[in-house]
């Protein structure tokens, strides 16, 4: 969605508006998104992915709009000027607070101090190892995490899971996205599994992948790129023998 078509949206209920008036709304409203924007640029995020960003966050732009017209229903629309661009800066902070930014935090915290583990390891059988990690690289504005390793059964062979979360460096920030499609698990020979899924919100990402493992294997490497950088972390596998 552009910010044309979300601002038109948040001001169609608004019908009894003056033109004057829709004018200061909108104004009021682009002030608010160019604010948003400039600290989403300042905490690193790429500039031309920002507002589409800001705007998700922001919320559903019909029901703010909605709200905005049920709040001043038969109010007399002649005051509703400045008043009206209040509300509808209210609307926009309870839409990321109200509507996912709470639970978007609870996320970034929750990525930091106690990831979540998924409860089917996607689709690991007969599990002979494992082991809690705390492995973290920088990524641009984000924290990449490597919190937990298996060592069991996948398709038919051995194999080793490992599940990792990313969450900004700041608990109100917003995790970038995609962390399970711009990952590999490598193992010592080069060779990769694949995706066993992935999941999160803008608060924090999540994904799990695996890659086959042979008998007196050490450590696998996970692989992430985005926007030109790479990151590698090598992970020990639980019960390996120490690497040369």
């Amino acid at each position: 969605m552009t910010r044309q078509e979300f601002l038109d949206q948040v001001l169609s209920p608004l019908g009894r508006l003056t033109a004057q008036e829709r004018e200061n709304v909108r104004r009021e409203l682009e002030e608010h998104i160019e604010d948003r924007m400039e600290v989403m640029l300042d905490m690193g995020w790429d500039k031309e992915l920002v507002e589409s960003r800001c705007l998700e966050a922001m919320g559903d732009p019909a029901e703010i709009g909605r709200e905005m017209a049920r709040q001043y229903r038969g109010r007399g629309w002649l005051w509703i000027g400045r008043a009206a661009v209040a509300l509808t800066v209210v609307m926009c902070i309870q839409a990321l607070l109200g509507f996912g930014m709470l639970s978007n935090v609870w996320s970034s915290l929750e990525a930091r101090i106690c990831p979540s583990t998924a409860s089917s390891i996607g689709g690991l059988k007969d599990v002979e190892a494992e082991e809690a990690l705390d492995i973290r690289a920088e990524v641009g504005s984000d924290i990449l995490r490597i919190y937990q390793v298996y060592v069991g059964e996948k398709d038919g062979q051995r194999a080793a899971m490992v599940l990792a979360c990313m969450y900004d460096r700041l608990p109100f920030g917003i995790a970038a996205d995609g962390l399970a499609s711009r990952s590999e698990l490598w193992n010592e020979r080069g060779g990769t599994g694949t995706s066993a899924g992935g999941s999160g919100n803008y608060g924090a990402e999540y994904a799990v992948r695996w890659t086959p493992v042979e008998p007196g294997d050490t450590h696998v490497v996970w692989e992430y790129r985005a926007i030109g950088e790479t990151v590698r972390l090598e992970i020990p596998l639980p019960g390996g023998e120490e690497t040369v």
